[in-house]
């Protein structure tokens, strides 16, 4: 019996000798890619980043502000201006940034970048806006290289009302087919009542770089004119500044926004 026991203690240990030991984790540094047996060895790059870029489209095509595009309704439409604040960017204790500004004009399709890993978020959920607490601080008081500081934000802070406009979309449509583009639109949402969440699943992180991943969404404006539940008719809603009495197309351009923005 003694024999035995010996016997099966000594075979484990060979079984055991022969897992090689190393590190089995793909996304580690010095992954092994003979090794059966994670050792605990495993070490990470900690200068990898991050991109997030956000495209606008229009019917699925890469959209070009200043550029003619049809709405459902026939309207020729020029968008001028697609801007907004993205919060709170986090995927459970991981967080990307505190608020971000978004200004296809000026900085093209890039939202924001950092020194994290991507693996930290296969999924991320945020806001759209600026939290109560920063949207009632003073926007002089914002560090200079903060998105929220006052010569930053611009035009995306109300100068004549407290707070910053979460979401700016601005154009011209030509609603009588006369080619003229006469008909203004200027969709100002902003206020506490409208700072609303969003989250987008399982994530497509693309290297672009040796220790660079980017994630890009889309956003899609021909949805957010006219999405399954609300259309937006430029022709007789074309204006709001989010004060008590447009509250219901505020309201419709908040939902539309946020029901256009998705993963790529």
């Amino acid at each position: 019996m003694i024999r035995f026991i010996i016997c099966f203690f000594c075979l484990n240990l060979l079984l055991l000798s022969c897992k090689k030991r190393g590190c089995t984790d793909i996304n580690a540094e010095n992954y092994n890619a003979d090794a059966t047996h994670n050792d605990g060895s495993c070490s990470y790059n900690s200068d990898d980043s991050i991109n997030i870029k956000i495209i606008p489209t229009f019917n699925n095509l890469e959209l070009e502000l200043d550029s003619v595009y049809n709405t459902t309704e026939g309207y020729g439409v020029k968008f001028s201006t697609i801007s907004f604040y993205i919060s709170q960017l986090t995927h459970q204790n991981d967080t990307i940034n505190a608020s971000s500004l978004y200004d296809f004009r000026d900085n093209g399709s890039q939202l924001l970048s950092a020194e994290l890993d991507y693996k930290s978020f296969p999924s991320i959920q945020g806001f759209i806006g600026v939290d109560s607490i920063n949207n009632h601080s003073d926007p002089a008081a914002f560090d200079n290289d903060n998105d929220l500081n006052i010569e930053n934000a611009g035009t995306m802070h109300w100068g004549w009302n407290t707070g910053y406009i979460f979401i700016k979309i601005e154009g011209k449509a030509d609603t009588l087919s006369t080619g003229l583009f006469d008909h203004n639109f200027s969709f100002h949402a902003g206020t506490d009542a409208f700072y609303r969440q969003f989250s987008f699943d399982n994530l497509v992180w693309e290297q672009t770089g040796e220790h660079a991943h980017t994630v890009t969404l889309s956003l899609s404006m021909s949805d957010f004119l006219s999405s399954d539940s609300n259309t937006i008719d430029l022709k007789n809603e074309f204006i709001t500044h989010s004060s008590s009495g447009q509250f219901a197309l505020t309201e419709k351009v908040v939902d539309n926004f946020i029901n256009a923005l998705s993963p790529q």
